[in-house]
């Protein structure tokens, strides 16, 4: 049985910006909340000490005494600045490249210090240069968390998750290094446009001086049952305050919703931390299939539950996709079925339709119309194939994503073509001078936990 609920729609504003300026102003006014909205002297036992004084002296103060009281707590209180919070908050917009919102800010202020701000926006926005180099788009798969778990050989191969997985030790020790190395996230549907021919043309990426737009996608955000016994999160969900999570299954049976158990929420507590990683806002591809449902819900198995189960599970998958959109991730489809005709390209026109109408009637209603395709396996069919062009064309696809090593990028036809390298045990053990030329040296980010690759 199906429910019908509304699709998923496209956020208008990055949420972790909203997060960002929440914060400073925290650091600006707490103290002031602190004398303001606790009683007089911000501390319990120092305000019950001096009512006592006053009862012992049988002393009130009159309304005079209050009057000059307050004169003199005002003299020696500096005021909020108005001011230092609008610049504040147009400083990180600024960092995260948001120049034209934060030169708006700050055009309301008279201060010379606004002003000065304005001009520095302004030159930060006039040194942004058309971007002329390589693209660069790395993948990983869901993040070991309990490598202890995974590479027990108790339940998946341990070999297997030491060559396609990476943990999320080491996906947070790359971040840092990626800043170090000048590069940015940028959303990759804003690097193709279709022409008025109907054809797909790079669009320009203007970006500072030395700075390298990064694309990074997640393969099969599912969390499959196979995953749950071997130190993997076990669904996405949203905390109370619009971000998502990672619901973690403890070993006492209860369950933990924490921001470090896969790549989005750690993306998105570095951005918050780091602004400049991300150019206006962007995170990356968030890629599910479709047969076991998407992001740790098996919507597609809904006989196996109740109506109300049912419902509630449809609702979180578009609650959860929303909240990705929100905070700048993309959804991509990754096949509904991926199944090895993917992988050894057997698969048929018939079986293409199969999978490809039910990732629209099943997925898609409920995380999202996207144009982007991240294929199973990787895989490349030559862009004349009927099946390939009928993937696109009744998909909506305009942006393609195999695997490559090279990292080629290349617009043909109505498709933007861009391969993907993996940053995973077997790329960092094996062939670590595919990361090494482009990213870090991965001897700097291998978990001492994995166990030897043969």
């Amino acid at each position: 049985m199906k429910y019908k609920h509304e699709k998923a729609s496209g956020g208008t504003k990055p949420m972790w910006l909203l997060w960002v300026l929440a914060a400073v102003l925290v650091v600006i006014i707490g103290g002031m909340l602190v004398k303001y909205v606790l009683p007089a002297g911000g501390d319990e036992a120092q305000n019950n000490a001096e009512e006592n004084k006053v009862s012992e002296d049988n002393n009130v103060p009159s309304d005079e005494d209050k009057a000059e009281e307050d004169e003199k707590t005002a003299e020696e209180e500096p005021a909020l600045d108005g001011d230092a919070e609008v610049i504040a908050k147009a400083d990180l917009l600024a960092r995260g490249y948001y120049y034209d919102e934060a030169i708006e800010l700050v055009s309301a202020l008279e201060s010379e210090e606004a002003k000065a701000k304005k001009a520095e926006y302004e030159r930060l926005k006039a040194a942004l240069v058309p971007y002329t180099g390589r693209y660069y788009h790395v993948f990983f798969h869901s993040l070991i968390i309990d490598t202890e778990l995974a590479f027990d050989n108790k339940g998946h191969s341990a070999e297997g998750y030491n060559m396609w997985m990476t943990t999320a030790s080491e996906f947070k020790k790359m971040l840092p290094l990626l800043l170090e190395n000048n590069f940015v996230m940028y959303d990759i549907t804003e690097m193709v446009e279709i022409d008025a021919n109907g054809k797909a043309v790079p669009k320009q990426i203007m970006l500072p001086e030395g700075k390298k737009p990064l694309v990074i996608s997640i393969d099969d955000v599912n969390y499959y049952d196979y995953m749950k016994t071997d130190g993997f999160a076990d669904r996405l969900d949203v905390d109370e305050n619009g971000r998502v999570v990672t619901i973690v299954k403890n070993a006492d049976g209860s369950e933990s919703a924490t921001y470090d158990g896969d790549v989005m929420p750690i993306l998105d507590s570095f951005c918050l931390e780091h602004p400049e990683f991300s150019y206006r806002g962007a995170k990356g591809i968030v890629a599910s299939t479709g047969y076991a449902g998407a992001f740790g819900y098996r919507i597609t198995d809904l006989e196996l539950y109740s109506e109300e189960e049912g419902k509630a599970m449809l609702a979180k998958v578009e609650e959860v996709a929303q909240a990705l959109r929100n905070w700048g991730w993309q959804i991509s489809s990754h096949s509904y079925t991926h199944n090895q005709y993917w992988n050894k390209l057997t698969i048929t026109m018939d079986e293409m339709a199969y999978d490809t109408g039910r990732w629209k009637n099943e997925i898609m209603p409920y995380t999202g119309k996207t144009n982007i395709m991240v294929p199973p396996f990787g895989v490349s069919f030559d862009p004349d194939d009927a099946r390939f062009r009928y993937l696109i064309d009744e998909g909506g696809f305009e942006i393609y994503c195999p695997v490559g090593s090279g990292m080629n990028a290349w617009f043909e036809d109505d498709v933007f073509f861009m391969e993907r390298l993996n940053l995973d045990g077997y790329t960092m053990i094996k062939h670590p001078e595919r990361v090494s030329n482009h990213f870090f040296d991965p001897s700097l980010v291998l978990d001492e936990t994995r166990p030897p690759l043969d």
